[in-house]
């Protein structure tokens, strides 16, 4: 079932050692579905794969000049360069940090959204498939065990926000997987700091 996605949130329930990801729609419904470690562990590499295409690396093509251009050529930019993982990754950790920080991860759910699993509980997410990044979306569809599929439609500021919320979860839960998005940016605090 495919809805226009209004919010989502990923929190860790230790009693049950799963996350619960909360995905509202804007006609008001909601699904509740849990992921466990060894679904993000498998779905994680083809996330964050995805994720890496989303990086704008447009800025690092070659500057033509005037003279560069035949008379009557099409003044087209050349196609990117090959570009280390090294410069891609720090562009792509980059873009991640401006997108978190553009979020607002607080809001909590509408009150009066109706859950569509609350007669059966959560459902577990037993596997997903990822369209891949178009350019514009990424369309994520999770099967659950009872055989339903729930797609959520993923533009770049959502992807990053749903890899950032799995990410933190992962290291609330202490699951001891190393969630990356790009090469991190270690911004300097200021202030004296006291190290141990």
């Amino acid at each position: 079932m495919t809805k226009r996605l209004h919010q989502m949130t990923v929190t860790y329930v230790p009693t049950e050692d799963r996350m619960m990801l909360r995905i509202a729609t804007s006609e008001k419904t909601e699904y509740r579905l849990w992921l466990t470690r060894r679904f993000i562990a498998a779905m994680w590499p083809a996330l964050g794969g995805q994720l890496a295409q989303t990086a704008d690396l447009s800025g690092l093509r070659p500057q033509a000049k005037d003279e560069d251009t035949p008379a009557g050529a099409s003044e087209a930019p050349p196609p990117a360069p090959d570009v280390p993982a090294k410069v891609r990754d720090a562009v792509l950790g980059m873009e991640h940090q401006a997108a978190v920080q553009d979020s607002d991860f607080s809001r909590k759910h509408d009150e009066d959204t109706v859950d569509l699993t609350a007669n059966t509980g959560p459902m577990i997410v037993v596997g997903a498939k990822v369209k891949p990044w178009d350019g514009k979306k990424l369309v994520l569809g999770f099967q659950t065990s009872n055989d339903m599929n729930v797609t959520v439609t993923l533009d770049k500021k959502l992807l990053h926000g749903f890899c950032h919320m799995v990410a933190t979860t992962v290291q609330k839960a202490e699951w001891g997987l190393a969630l990356t998005v790009g090469e991190p940016v270690v911004a300097p605090q200021a202030g004296t700091q006291v190290v141990h």
